[in-house]
């Protein structure tokens, strides 16, 4: 059995960073044989995409931490284990030294990649921050609200097909990358991702090239684009396909913002003649500032209609299912 198969559950949520107290260490069955332990390590630490594209230093640090603290009471433990940590350490200090020699704000330890399991041997690999806020931005890391919204278009792919789609704040480009996917066969139409920040735009390009080889190919490959909701109307349109289908995830938190998000808004369903829909997800932080937002859409005469997220034992993706997000779909 392939190592990543027998340890399925953690192997997934190790390489997309999900938190180490809420992992399935339930499943792991103690004692654990050398042999199991090593297992264990090359479908986490060892595996092929950490070794290429390695997920954060701190979390494989906190994860190795974790395991032997459950295999305290061993007599025995596999040398993997000890040498993923010292392989960490080691990096470190190449990275630090990296760091020292550049002025750089975004240096190699600003970033590390998180990998999105889709299904056994299929995958979406995303460079992001470390940080949550960086560059003047929170967009260059993926956010809970677009893990809910990949679910709900997974789960209603029929809202996909042979839809042109533009995504409004993509930060990453989780959304528009999975909508393109190769082994997800989705049938969408031309792909937009679009972000107000430039060093989002750049991580977009960088994201995308990562996951698709033919960058050429418009209609195979998402595309993306800087815009900024207060300048719509000097976006080249003309270069793009009018969007049917519109989709934007943890972009309603700043009240400032909100007038510059509904102009934008009002221009592209006019672009459409209405002929569009939108879905947003958001993460419920602060009631009061997605109510704000909900009033704004009626006075705009926009018509909200609630959606119901994905369950927990039918998501893709692990994610924290305790964070409530909203999802609404936007007519006009």
């Amino acid at each position: 059995m392939d190592d990543s198969n027998k340890f399925a559950k953690l192997h997934q949520q190790f390489l997309c960073c999900y938190p180490i107290n809420k992992m399935a260490w339930s499943t792991l069955k103690l004692p654990m044989e050398l042999e199991e332990q090593r297992a264990l390590i090359a479908a986490t630490c060892g595996h092929e995409l950490n070794q290429f594209f390695p997920v954060r230093r701190s979390y494989q640090e906190a994860f190795v931490k974790r395991l032997l603290q459950l295999l305290k009471d061993h007599e025995d433990l596999h040398d993997d284990i000890f040498d993923s940590m010292c392989g960490q350490l080691a990096k470190a200090s190449l990275d630090d030294a990296a760091s020292d020699a550049t002025s750089s704000s975004t240096t190699t330890s600003s970033y590390a990649y998180k990998h999105y399991v889709l299904q056994p041997g299929q995958h979406i690999t995303l460079r992001e921050s470390n940080s949550f806020v960086s560059e003047g931005t929170t967009g260059l890391c993926t956010w809970e609200a677009a893990l809910a919204l990949a679910d709900y278009l997974l789960q209603h792919a029929n809202l996909l097909a042979g839809k042109h789609v533009l995504e409004l704040g993509a930060g990453a480009g989780l959304l528009g990358i999975l909508l393109k996917h190769r082994s997800l066969q989705l049938q969408v139409g031309q792909v937009l991702l679009t972000d107000g920040s430039a060093p989002c735009v750049q991580l977009m390009r960088h994201n995308i090239a990562l996951n698709f080889k033919d960058l050429d190919d418009v209609v195979a490959t998402p595309q993306c684009a800087e815009l900024r909701w207060n300048r719509v109307a000097q976006f080249e349109w003309s270069k793009y396909a009018i969007p049917d289908l519109l989709l934007a995830a943890d972009v309603v938190y700043d009240e400032t913002q909100f007038e510059w998000l509904l102009q934008a808004l009002d221009y592209i369903f006019d672009l459409a003649q209405n002929r569009c829909q939108m879905l947003l997800a958001s993460t419920v932080r602060n009631v009061d500032t997605l109510h704000k937002f909900m009033v704004k859409l009626e006075e705009h005469h926009y018509q909200v209609t609630p959606c119901a997220n994905v369950s927990a034992c039918a998501s893709h993706f692990c994610r924290d299912h305790t964070a409530a997000v909203q999802i609404v779909c936007i007519k006009r």
